[in-house]
């Protein structure tokens, strides 16, 4: 295994101890959610997480973003972009206290107007503080920082909302103290405040790293309107209750989101040394194959064990929303085969274009969350979650083949995409669940044979190279 195979397998190895067990502990949570709170209990949080990921790229203006890209390359200060960062910061919060108490006009986010501010202030932070560990290649404390963050928000979950009965208010508080633990975290890993102290004033990265973000501001809303717009609109159009249902069905995808937020931590840093350096397009090939056939292959399995995994997993008030889970993992695989794309708009730093794909599959989304929401309720917006990931992943993969030359096998990516959406048809129509299951992932199997016996060779050395210095 060449060097940058090994760096990129060794970060991908660390993120992986960090967040495997994060994610796995957030997976566990749903049960505990959905057996003491209500669906329009849920709701209700679900719709203040909502409102607070919108404000997050206005308060920011993007800047934990631009933390990473300038962070990590070699042609500027790290501690003076640091020092941009925490002025952005700065101003954001004074913008955010100011605007907090107009919150207060919305019946629905009266009561818990101070929650949202804190859970915005805290994101913020704890974003530049966790992305300036990565730009410092600390990625240890990083995957460490989001143990901590999960263990924080289980345990005030756990004793809030089972032993305390505090719903709502306990499921935010409990998020935002976490968000606020890894913030302090991660400026004691990043020795930050001894960085800021060496830092000095500098108005023209200031500009450069604003003139990176600023697009991504409308890039953030993208994303919101993307991830959570259905969720107003079935808040609106139907009920809070439903809200619920459609909130704890986007829970499941997690099992792919966890391949998908590994991969990214890595690839991001990745990335943007091979295209500062070689540009080496074999490499980009080779990883993006055994990435995209790992993705799959977790999708189908996921899909197959839905039905019988829902029955046992979450209370009987949301058991109903197993059918919406296999279109959702989908989307899921969509939204992987995206990002890994997406990092080559952040090594390019070609802001501008991550921001138009985005806004193509927000359009996307908006337009068929009203055409189909109205008719059809909850499967309107499952609906339109899968197209807007499908547009997405079209955009940002048409986009950066036109930029550098990688030689995609697209047949083989073509079939087991085929694959993964069958199966997902078959299992949310009832259709046979197992036995077309099995024969979706015998036939995945046999379209990618070289790609499995690749990627296991290539873990099971990484795996076995870190055991090795773990024992020295």
């Amino acid at each position: 295994m060449n060097k940058k195979n090994k760096v990129l397998f060794k970060n991908l190895a660390i993120f992986a101890l960090g967040s495997v067990g994060s994610k796995l502990i957030l997976f566990l949570l749903v049960p505990v959610y959905t057996n003491y709170m209500t669906k329009d209990e849920y709701g209700i949080a679900d719709l203040v997480f909502t409102v607070g990921q919108i404000l997050v790229p206005f308060v920011s203006a993007g800047i934990f973003n631009a933390v990473i890209r300038f962070g990590i390359s070699k042609n500027y200060k790290r501690e003076n972009v640091l020092r941009n960062a925490c002025l952005i910061a700065a101003a954001g919060t004074v913008l955010m206290v100011s605007i907090t108490p107009v919150f207060g006009l919305f019946p629905s986010l009266r009561e818990w107007k101070w929650f949202l501010f804190l859970y915005v202030i805290s994101d913020l932070y704890s974003s530049i503080g966790c992305n300036y560990l990565k730009a410092k290649e600390n990625n240890r404390a990083y995957a460490f920082i989001s143990i901590i963050r999960t263990a924080v928000l289980a345990g005030l979950n756990i004793f809030l909302l089972v032993f305390l009965n505090k719903g709502v208010r306990g499921y935010l508080s409990s998020t935002i103290i976490a968000s606020g633990v890894a913030f302090i975290f991660a400026v004691i890993a990043g020795k930050t405040v001894t960085d800021l102290r060496r830092s000095h004033p500098d108005r023209s990265l200031l500009k450069e790293m604003l003139a990176y973000s600023a697009p991504l501001i409308l890039n953030g809303v993208s994303w919101w309107v993307i991830h959570s717009s259905d969720k107003i609109m079935i808040k609106v159009m139907i009920s809070a209750a439903a809200l619920g249902l459609f909130s704890v069905a986007g829970k499941i995808p997690s099992v792919i989101n966890v391949i998908v937020w590994v991969f990214s931590q890595a690839w991001d840093i990745s990335s943007i040394k091979e295209i500062e350096d070689a540009r080496d397009t074999g490499f980009f090939a080779r990883v993006f194959s055994m990435y995209s056939f790992s993705t799959f292959l977790v999708a189908i399995i996921a899909i197959g064990l839905t039905k019988p995994f829902m029955a046992i997993y979450v209370g009987a008030e949301f058991r109903e929303c197993w059918v919406f889970v296999p279109l959702l993992l989908v989307s899921a695989a969509n939204n992987a085969i995206a990002t890994y794309f997406g990092c080559f708009y952040t090594a390019l730093k070609k802001s501008r274009l991550s921001m138009y794909s985005t806004l193509v599959a927000a359009a996307v989304n908006v337009v068929v969350n009203f055409s189909l929401i109205p008719f059809i309720g909850i499967w309107g917006a499952v609906i339109g979650t899968l197209v807007s990931y499908i547009a997405l992943a079209l955009f940002r993969m048409i986009t950066v083949l036109k930029l550098i030359a990688i030689s995609i096998d697209l047949r083989s990516f073509i079939i087991s995409y085929l694959l993964v959406l069958a199966a997902a048809i078959a299992v949310s129509l009832d259709f046979y669940v197992y036995i077309s299951s099995a024969v979706v992932l015998v036939l995945f199997i046999a379209v990618n044979r070289k790609y499995a016996v690749e990627t296991i060779k290539k873990a099971a050395q990484t795996v076995s190279g870190l055991l090795k210095k773990g024992k020295q």
